[in-house]
């Protein structure tokens, strides 16, 4: 139970930081003329779209599987020696990601996109914020898969649906919390932080697909490693 709760947790923050443009557009609804209500609704929009999601992909859990296996290789059939070698070496493809990413933001002459997505969501009021929410969670949840790979540890697992449900609460919980922490900060200091954050919104966005890319790809390399010398991962199961 605790090494799926740990499985389900870290599959969670990596799929939330991994859609750093999430984070992004929250930041920006800050600046909109009601903008907690606004904020609010975009993340309860994406956090209950995504959880319904999750309870419907309990129930067509098979069918997951097959699409999964149409896009990804039958790592099951790898002995756990190839395949810790596999995702060693996955882990430093995307250790190594992280600063090459930097380079090619540092170097880019391309204008922001923040502030062409700024002028968009101006005047957006909740209701707005909402169905986008709703419709960016409900549109890439198919290709989520850290998210298809916890619901089908938790299926597998042979738990009532009761427990089942509240895995998938877990996860949406952490899942959530990337967008949940900058909402609480802007809640408490509204009054001078906008002009701050939209200033440093560049830098956020590359720090969090940076430590995304490089922190995922460490994890699995000390996963892999832990394999190696103790003869035992991090995770008694396999996270790919």
């Amino acid at each position: 139970m605790l090494d799926l709760s740990l499985f389900v947790s870290a599959s969670a923050l990596f799929d939330s930081v991994s859609t750093t443009q999430q984070i992004v557009i929250l930041i920006l609804l800050f600046s909109t003329e009601k903008p907690v209500r606004t904020s609010l609704g975009f993340i309860l929009g994406l956090s209950l779209a995504y959880f319904v999601c999750g309870l419907v992909g309990l129930l067509l859990v098979d069918k997951l599987n097959d699409m999964v296996k149409l896009f990804m290789p039958n790592l099951d059939a790898f002995s756990n020696q190839n395949y810790y070698q596999t995702q060693l070496v996955i882990g430093a493809v995307l250790t190594v990601c992280g600063p090459v990413y930097w380079f090619y933001k540092k170097r880019s002459k391309k204008p922001p996109m923040e502030n062409r997505l700024l002028a968009r969501l101006k005047n957006m009021n909740f209701w707005v914020a909402f169905g986008l929410g709703a419709f960016l969670s409900a549109s890439s949840f198919p290709a989520a898969l850290p998210y298809v790979a916890s619901l089908q540890k938790i299926a597998a697992a042979g738990l009532a649906p009761a427990a089942q449900a509240g895995f998938v609460v877990l996860y949406n919980a952490v899942y959530a919390l990337p967008l949940v922490v900058p909402f609480v900060i802007f809640l408490f200091l509204r009054q001078g932080i906008v002009k701050a954050l939209h200033h440093h919104v560049q830098r956020l966005n590359l720090i969090l697909t940076i430590a995304m890319l490089s922190g995922m790809g460490l994890f699995l390399m000390a996963d892999s490693a832990a394999f190696f010398w103790w003869g035992k991962p991090l995770l008694s199961s396999r996270f790919l």
